[in-house]
C-alpha cells in the first residue's frame, strides 16, 4: 500500500551524502530551467508573494543543490505530526510517496533542494498537464493500493480516469463535521506515522490522538474530531 502526502512550503535543508536518484529528473530539469529564467520581479508577480519570500525563492533557485533528504526537508504541520526522524526509514521508503510540483513524486530518501512551487503557480505551461500522465503511469506500474492523505491541489495530479489501482481517501472532520485545514494537516501526518510504525493498513482501525473513526462512504474513511 502506498500513502500519498502533500509537500509543504516550510522546508529546512537536511544535508546528506547518500540518497536515491529522482524518479523524473528530465522533467524536473525542464521546470527548473524555466524557473531560473525568472528575475525577482517575475517571481513576485507569478508567485504573488512578499518581497522577503521573493528574495528567498530567487536565492534558492540560483543556489540549487540536491543534497537534502526529502522526508526530512519538509517541516510543515503534517510533517511535524509525522515526526519523520523517529519512524523506520525502511517502512517510509516502502510505503510513502510525497507529491511535488517540481519533482512530481518523491520517495522519502530522494535528495532535493529547498524550493518553492505550487501546482497553481503561473508558469508558461500547465504543471498538471506535465505531471499527470507521468505520475499516473508510475503509480499504475507500482500496482499497489493508494491511501490518499494529500490535499486536493496535489491529488489532482493523478488522472483518475487512467489510474488502475484502488484509491482510498481519509477525511478528517471537526466536531461540526467540517474540515479545518490546520487540524486536518496535523491529522494526516499523525495517521501516516501510525501506519508506518505499526504496519496497520486497516484504515478504519488506525488510532490517532483527538480522532475517532466514524464511518465509510464509498472509498472514503471518515474520522471525526473528539469533543
Amino acid at each position: 500500500m502506498i500513502i500519498l502526502l502533500s509537500p509543504t512550503k516550510k522546508q529546512v535543508r537536511h544535508p546528506h551524502n547518500d540518497g536515491s536518484a529522482l524518479l523524473f529528473n528530465d522533467t524536473k530539469e525542464q521546470i527548473l530551467e524555466h524557473l531560473k529564467s525568472f528575475n525577482e520581479t517575475d517571481i513576485k508577480s507569478r508567485y504573488k508573494i512578499s518581497d522577503s519570500l521573493t528574495q528567498k525563492t530567487f536565492t534558492d533557485l540560483h543556489h540549487y543543490q540536491e543534497n537534502s533528504i526529502a522526508l526530512y526537508t519538509y517541516t510543515g504541520e503534517a510533517f511535524k505530526s509525522l515526526d519523520a526522524k523517529t519512524i523506520p526509514i525502511e517502512s517510509a521508503q516502502k510505503h510513502l510517496r510525497i507529491f511535488s510540483a517540481l519533482y512530481g513524486l518523491l520517495e522519502p530518501t530522494h535528495l532535493i533542494s529547498e524550493y518553492r512551487l505550487d501546482m497553481l503557480t503561473r508558469l508558461d505551461f500547465n504543471l498538471y498537464d506535465l505531471w499527470r500522465p507521468i505520475v499516473t503511469e508510475y503509480l499504475n506500474n507500482l500496482n499497489q493500493p493508494i491511501v490518499n492523505l494529500a490535499s486536493q491541489e496535489f491529488f489532482n495530479i493523478i488522472d483518475t480516469d487512467a489510474i488502475k489501482v484502488p484509491i482510498y481517501h481519509v477525511l478528517f472532520l471537526n466536531e461540526n463535521h467540517k474540515v479545518v485545514s490546520a487540524q486536518a494537516k496535523k491529522a494526516r501526518g499523525a495517521f501516516t506515522r501510525v501506519i508506518l510504525i505499526s504496519q496497520q493498513f486497516k484504515l478504519d482501525q488506525v488510532e490517532i490522538e483527538d480522532y475517532t473513526f466514524s464511518h465509510k462512504e464509498n472509498n472514503t474513511f471518515i474520522y471525526i474530531r473528539n469533543t
